[in-house]
């Protein structure tokens, strides 16, 4: 690393402090395994593409099990985003697994995910949950999920549709609420592909949009510069559906936003 750009302090932040013009997202990546390649670390291109058309400099934060690394690219972030992936294991939310919710957990990544999440409410850096990302930050803010929406009884709709792009059912979204007000709208077509949900609403989460059957597909955080959890798959609908760019918009808006407050200089004590 050049000179100019290492931090004398050891602050990560500090090495991208000189290129101000810039928003970082951060979004962690998911292990894969397989019979025909190594284990990897990998996701869905949508998610970069859209990310970088609404301006961002996307930064994929790997599962590493040292907190100083992880910390490392956090001090990085002037926002994050939560993708979609593997269920989160429900001794987080303290439930036992059931078997015919037929479960796919990546423990190692709830670690990290959870971790970050810890970090970004605390220090109010601007949040972006999708789908498992909605999930996961309700349990981190004490919530509990449906292990399956279905198995479980609570609606008799499949919440799991493709394609991928294919907007499937409506989203009534709460007038006044953060997601109103960055989809521009109080009801919007998304898609569908997940059989969890939100069951108890964690901590000071709200609830701002929910499905025809009830279920919870928006939730935000009053008080906070911009923490929104999402349901549906906006990556895979931001070039077809307006809303979905707005909500990737938003949120690099809200990171430049951030990174600004952390740039500024200090006010010298009267």
């Amino acid at each position: 690393m050049p000179s100019s750009l290492r931090s004398p302090t050891g602050n990560a932040f500090a090495v991208l402090s000189v290129c101000s013009d810039v928003t970082v997202i951060g979004i962690p990546l998911r292990p894969l395994t397989g019979v025909d390649f190594p284990p990897k670390l990998a996701l869905n291109r949508a998610y970069f593409s859209a990310l970088e058309k609404a301006g961002a400099t996307v930064l994929p934060i790997p599962i590493v099990q040292d907190v100083r690394q992880l910390r490392f690219h956090y001090e990085l972030l002037d926002a994050i985003v939560f993708p979609g992936g593997a269920d989160v294991e429900p001794r987080r939310y303290g439930a036992a697994p059931r078997e015919d919710c037929h479960l796919s957990v990546a423990p190692e990544l709830d670690e990290v995910e959870l971790a970050l999440a810890s970090w970004a409410l605390a220090d109010d850096l601007p949040i972006l949950a999708i789908c498992r990302g909605i999930q996961l930050l309700n349990v981190a803010c004490g919530g509990t999920l449906w292990q399956d929406v279905q198995v479980q009884g609570v609606t008799v709709q499949s919440h799991e549709e493709s394609p991928r792009d294919r907007p499937v059912h409506d989203v009534d979204v709460t007038p006044g609420s953060l997601l109103a007000r960055t989809v521009g709208s109080t009801q919007i077509k998304v898609n569908t592909i997940h059989h969890q949900a939100i069951r108890d609403v964690g901590g000071a989460l709200q609830v701002s949009g929910r499905s025809p059957d009830g279920l919870i597909e928006g939730v935000e955080l009053p008080g906070h510069r911009f923490v929104l959890g999402i349901q549906c798959h906006p990556e895979e609908l931001r070039d077809k559906e307006a809303w979905a760019a707005r909500l990737f918009a938003a949120v690099v808006a809200a990171g430049t936003e951030h990174r600004a407050a952390r740039l500024r200089p200090a006010e010298a004590p009267r």
